[in-house]
């Protein structure tokens, strides 16, 4: 990302009132950074195990939430979007090492849960929509290299 751009977003996020364009701006870069760290960092065997089990290709789908160890939750637990435009929420607990499945708590095809919609009154696009651009980009820009 550019200097310049994560000057804006560093503004954005200091602001009390945003409109409409400028929190789908943030919410998009919220996305991205998630999505976008997780594609260059390794994810536990157990998950991709899981996703093996199901079809879903890693490499082209992407993260909209991944949490690991945080307070009062399950070892991992996160929500994924496939290339197909399927979200899945999965919630599982693992070992120290999270190289061993202990549990598998969900594994939840949550799609019906999402509203694709680029223009919807008061939100501008929806979270849906916009993680469906941020898997086209990345997707795209992996391709390209």
């Amino acid at each position: 990302m550019k200097k310049k751009t994560q000057t804006n977003i560093d503004l954005l996020r200091n602001q009390k009132r945003l409109n409409v364009q400028e929190q789908n701006i943030l919410t998009r870069n919220s996305i991205y950074n998630i999505a976008f760290y997780w594609r260059k960092n390794n994810i536990p065997l157990p998950l991709i195990q899981i996703f093996e089990e199901n079809n879903i290709d890693r490499n082209t789908s992407i993260f909209i939430e991944y949490e690991q160890d945080y307070p009062g939750t399950s070892a991992d637990w996160g929500k994924v979007l496939t290339s197909g435009g399927k979200f899945f929420e999965f919630d599982m607990d693992l070992n120290s090492e999270r190289s061993e499945l202990i549990q598998l708590n969900v594994f939840t095809d949550i799609t019906d849960q999402y509203d694709i919609s680029d223009h919807k009154k008061g939100i501008g696009k929806s979270f849906g929509f916009i993680a469906l651009e941020v898997l086209n980009e990345l997707n795209s820009e992996e391709n390209e290299a």
